[in-house]
């Protein structure tokens, strides 16, 4: 199974040589042995080690061991796993320079191979160290990503979506937020280490205003409240650019938190969709065999055409030689259509994910804006409007709600259970609940987005809104009116009110906040009649 596959170039004082040492060296730590760099750069066969391990390699050289340009390389380490009988690692380091002073292309391969389906160890994502070793002394050229932490505050959010979104990246972006006691669920330096030649890590600092940076953004962006969203290189379809994300929210991270298994989980996320594209840059041993025969082929043909007697032998190796050139770029074509494809169906998952949400009343993480949400609804708005002759419930009526008006109005997960929560005590206004939320979504959002005052705008609701609660309101009143919205403990005063009952069947509030700078409201409550 591929575990982990990672390509970058180095320009390492010393050039090939100092890389090949380096990999000598790493070897010969592991296997507590040592390993002769100039045997290795030249081709080693195989060499077994005491603990059942061995190391091979292959180089295009000739027979004074000196580099044939382009020049090939890979060194393959196997051996076995601790307490896992009938597994074994292997471990591939590859380089490829085509010429003396051009930069080393160096790619590195992590796979496992299992003698039957009878092994069942879990496999962990990791990187194998050899990478941090080449990556600290082998000079990494300047935009080998995770070179170091990006900070991303709302002075330079702007940048950052510019780079998010253009065409030439080609790495993800793991994107970092604290929590409220301003901790991250992973160390951001810890997390680059793993990720460095992969993807670039970024963290959002404590003191940073998220409220901002998802203004400048968008949803789809950001990471909030210790949440990691991983966004993946921009990929192109019919309507333009989307760049496809992994959100991990922070319960999520609390649950892998308790095992141990953030890193992993994260590093099994990233390798899922770059392992294929990076094995694909992989400097192999076939690969290298292949280029030795190539140069052998080279040689022959020129021998061959120097001599009268063997030009049916030139003819043959000719056309192994052609063979040889056909089938790379057969390859070529065929993992550029894989590619091609793969976009297509991510961003039919990214279109199909966006309608779940917005159908279940859930404000959407997926890659479509406001415009497109809003063409898509509107046309169900209308019909709504003149079908609905039925009372809904109110958990009904609030997820219709967050669905049709998706693009003006965000429902907390809060509201719906409360909602439910109604429901189940036998609340019998269902349809007039819903009416107030539509006024909501409709005359009011709309009169605050064409630049009246909140005092216009609640003049649609007549005597069922209030703006504030009483000036008596407890500590626990206002903790029952708190609601946690992109990381953030927002008191929504707010209200909404049918009923004034202690009654679940006859009295609801709806607390709500506006948020200009999205054009949204947010609702975390629509349900029971809250404590004071």
């Amino acid at each position: 199974m591929l575990v982990y596959a990672n390509s970058f170039n180095l320009n390492p004082e010393g050039g090939r040589n100092a890389v090949v040492e380096r990999i000598a060296t790493w070897v010969g730590q592991t296997r507590s042995s040592y390993v002769d760099p100039v045997r290795l750069g030249g081709g080693i066969r195989e060499l077994k080690f005491a603990d059942g391990a061995v190391l091979s390699s292959r180089a295009t050289v000739d027979h004074d061991s000196n580099p044939q340009y382009p020049f090939y390389f890979c060194a393959k380490l196997t051996h076995g796993q601790d307490g896992v009988p009938g597994r074994r690692w292997i471990t591939e380091i590859g380089l490829k320079q085509d010429a003396q002073d051009a930069p080393v292309q160096c790619s590195v391969l992590l796979e496992t191979s299992e003698v039957s389906a009878k092994v069942v160890a879990p496999i962990h994502v990791t990187r194998p160290r050899i990478v941090q070793s080449l990556i600290e002394n082998c000079k990494p050229v300047g935009d080998t990503p995770s070179l170091s932490v990006i900070s991303l505050t709302e002075t330079n959010a702007v940048g950052f979506t510019y780079s998010i979104e253009h065409r030439s990246r080609r790495y993800p972006v793991v994107l970092i937020s604290a929590n409220r006691d301003g901790v991250f669920p992973i160390v951001p330096e810890r997390m680059r280490s793993l990720a460095v030649g992969l993807a670039q890590v970024v963290e959002i600092p404590p003191s940073a205003d998220t409220f901002k940076i998802q203004a400048i953004l968008g949803r789809r962006y950001i990471a909030f409240g210790g949440a990691i969203n991983i966004i993946f290189p921009p990929r192109s379809s019919s309507e333009g650019l989307f760049c496809k994300t992994v959100l991990f929210r922070p319960d999520q991270l609390e649950e892998l938190a308790s095992v141990g298994t953030i890193e992993a989980e994260v590093m099994a996320t990233i390798t899922h969709y770059t392992n294929l594209p990076h094995s694909w840059r992989h400097t192999s041993s076939d690969m290298v065999g292949q280029a030795i025969l190539a140069k052998r082929l080279e040689k022959a043909i020129s021998e061959a055409a120097s001599s009268d007697d063997v030009s049916i032998y030139e003819h043959l190796l000719q056309e192994a030689a052609e063979n040889l050139t056909s089938k790379d770029e057969q390859i070529r074509s065929l993992r550029e259509e894989l590619e091609d494809v793969t976009a297509s169906l991510e961003y039919a998952e990214a279109q199909t994910d966006a309608l779940k949400h917005a159908l279940s009343g859930v404000q959407s993480r997926a890659t479509v804006s406001s415009d497109q949400i809003a063409e898509a609804v509107t046309p169900l708005r209308d019909a709504l409007r003149s079908v609905l002759n039925e009372s809904p419930n109110l958990e009904q009526g609030i997820r219709l709600l967050g669905g049709v008006y998706s693009d003006r109005v965000i429902v907390l997960e809060s509201a719906i259970a409360a909602a439910r929560e109604s429901d189940r005590g036998g609340f019998r206004y269902g349809y007039k609940a819903f009416e107030l939320l539509r006024t909501l979504a409709e005359d009011y959002w709309e009169a605050l987005t064409n630049g009246k005052g909140d005092q216009q705008a609640r003049a649609a609701f007549g005597n069922a809104f209030a703006a504030k609660e009483a000036d008596t309101l407890s500590k626990s009143g206002r903790e029952y009116r708190t609601f946690n919205y992109m990381g953030r403990d927002i008191l929504m005063e707010k209200h909404l009110k049918i009923g004034v009952k202690d009654s679940f069947a006859e009295t609801i509030r709806v607390h709500f906040e506006w948020f200009p700078d999205e054009q949204k409201i947010v609702i975390g409550h629509c349900g029971k009649h809250l404590d004071f």
